[in-house]
């Protein structure tokens, strides 16, 4: 999977791609998942992100901003609503701390929180955190080359490598030939069974970029759950600070 930092954040959503690029042919399945991985990622961002989180019996919707570099650091605080708000959530590397404003308080995430959800929502800690486990610690290949609605796909296998420290034991993703954007990302347990999925919506042009502004992800072990994201404001090009991912600055 593309992580959750990189859907929360970095574009953790944001499929895009550049003006010109053209896709060569013949490209292995190693290549195409670097590509696509690739796409959503830069420099840097600011984006100001509602989120959307859905239950049989209640709705919940947060507003954050989030400001990332690359692929390891990352903040995001939430705006509202005001019980949550300037909540702050801090990754730096595969390292997570959370501030929690009501008791004044920094918390290091530990290893045996990383599956636990996400401000509960149907992304985890760790979905956060290992952004860039897709391409470290998966293997890939070409299962086959659909064509869905005159778009042509690469549907690509990726399983974990031997003594990888990953949750899924398999990722299937569904990118598309024209750009390398992936349209939709399954997710497999041990056993083979689909346990949540999530598909990007609403490209629109921001800088010279073709962006996916919406994802939802949908839990299929809960059903009648789901999360989608909406990104409301996005800049590549913001002046983030080197200060800005640092412990004291979860405070700010």
């Amino acid at each position: 999977m593309t992580s959750l930092v990189q859907i929360l954040v970095t574009s953790s959503l944001l499929v895009f791609i550049p003006h010109g690029w053209s896709v060569e042919k013949a490209l292995n399945a190693q290549e195409i998942v670097r590509r696509s991985d690739t796409l959503l990622r830069r420099p840097e961002s600011y984006a100001e992100i509602t989120i959307f989180i859905k239950r049989p019996e209640w709705t919940r919707t947060l507003t954050l901003e989030a400001w990332t570099q690359g692929s390891s650091n990352s903040l995001m605080r939430v705006l509202s609503p005001k019980k949550e708000k300037d909540v702050t959530f801090l990754k730096r590397g595969r390292e997570a701390w959370q501030y929690i404003p009501s008791v004044d308080r920094i918390i290091k995430i530990p290893p045996s929180m990383m599956l636990q959800s996400w401000m509960g929502s149907d992304f985890t800690n760790d979905d956060i955190v290992r952004t860039d486990s897709l391409v470290v610690d998966y293997t890939h290949r070409i299962a086959s080359e659909p064509e869905q609605n005159g778009i042509a796909y690469w549907l690509i296998e990726s399983i974990p490598k031997p003594n990888a420290a990953v949750v899924w034991g398999k990722i299937e993703l569904k990118i598309r030939k024209q750009n390398f954007v992936a349209d939709r990302v399954d997710f497999f347990d041990e056993d083979g069974e689909r346990m949540k999925y999530y598909q990007t919506f609403d490209i629109k042009r921001i800088e010279n970029m073709d962006v996916a502004t919406r994802l939802t992800m949908y839990n299929l072990s809960k059903p009648g759950y789901s999360t989608s994201l909406t990104y409301n404001e996005l800049t590549f090009h913001p002046d983030v600070r080197p200060s800005t991912f640092s412990v004291h600055h979860l405070k700010r």
